[in-house]
């Protein structure tokens, strides 16, 4: 099966190389799309040292950039991960052996932190997933570590543009119905913990909180208070 990895990008020059080079390196052999979401700090010039495909959106938001990498690619599996993340060498080739049953339309699996700091935190978020995959709620997943059949993603009609924040979650209410996802806890990433440094475990697990009770109550998430967060 033909594989697509989509990596939406937005001013993210200094940890997009790596990001890049890890996927160039996998061992199932994928097509790497990278969607540039109105970046200025040269980003998409390195997309393009080591992209397949470098699509641009100009209106900002996550899934905007994901919605047009995911309509811009080819595989038959499409992949998802950040611009801030690095895959270990199989991580494509992990995902794919989920999908010799046809009942398995999608697989997701831990987040790591990237740097040598809040590991009970990202532990404790994986034990959720896992957690939640098993008791059959929807909500509760990695975007940045996810992989779907693209005629799932079709039928789902992409990521909803009312679902701003956690889209990924949104996304999986979409697609719960029409099959069985996988949580592969043996396909970690890395992430960066920028988003921890910055805003704090408490405040990022209240604020998900308030934005999972306003997506089960009104379908809806706001960016009201998730500002973005970039190294210099």
């Amino acid at each position: 099966m033909r594989v697509s990895v989509i990596v939406p990008a937005y001013n993210e020059k200094k940890l997009l190389p790596g990001c890049l080079e890890s996927l160039k390196s996998q061992s199932h052999p994928c097509e790497i799309v990278v969607c540039d979401n109105g970046s200025t700090d040269g980003s998409i010039k390195i997309a393009s040292k080591y992209a397949d495909k470098v699509v641009v959106e100009k209106r900002r938001g996550a899934l905007f950039a994901l919605n047009t990498g995911l309509q811009n690619a080819s595989g038959d599996l499409l992949a998802i991960t950040g611009a801030d993340c690095i895959v270990p060498p199989d991580w494509v080739e992990t995902f794919v052996k989920q999908f010799g049953k046809h009942d398995v339309i999608g697989c997701y699996g831990p987040v790591d932190p990237l740097e040598d700091r809040h590991g009970r935190y990202f532990s404790l978020m994986n034990y959720a997933e896992k957690a939640c995959i098993r008791l059959g709620l929807w909500f509760v997943i990695q975007g940045a570590n996810f992989m779907v059949r693209k005629e799932i993603m079709e039928k789902a009609g992409y990521f909803d543009p009312s679902v701003e924040v956690f889209e990924e979650n949104g996304m999986f209410r979409k697609i719960k119905k029409l099959g069985k996802v996988r949580f592969v806890s043996k396909n970690p990433i890395k992430a960066s913990t920028r988003r921890v440094d910055e805003c704090g475990k408490l405040h990022l697990i209240l604020f998900g909180l308030r934005q999972m009770l306003s997506l089960t109550v009104s379908r809806r998430t706001d960016t009201s208070r998730f500002k973005v967060v970039r190294q210099c």
